[in-house]
């Protein structure tokens, strides 16, 4: 995995392997549920997107299946 950026926090990344290791009997993965997961979970000042690319990052580097359908708002 790439160095990531300073303003990630430590906690999101655990979260984010945390849930990618719970959710790995879901295939695909549903990003945009992850990203809504991980907001009401942690506090952090990164942006939706921002998370959301750890997320793919993650994944991808896992070789997990992800579906990327952005719920109506």
């Amino acid at each position: 995995m790439r160095n990531l950026p300073s303003d990630i926090a430590a906690d999101v990344v655990i979260e984010v392997s945390r849930l990618l290791d719970d959710a790995e009997d879901l295939a695909p993965l549903p990003v945009h549920a992850l990203v809504k997961r991980i907001r009401t979970t942690l506090q952090t000042r990164l942006s939706d997107q921002a998370i959301e690319e750890l997320v793919v990052e993650m994944a991808s580097k896992r070789g997990l299946p992800m579906v990327f359908d952005n719920p109506a708002a």
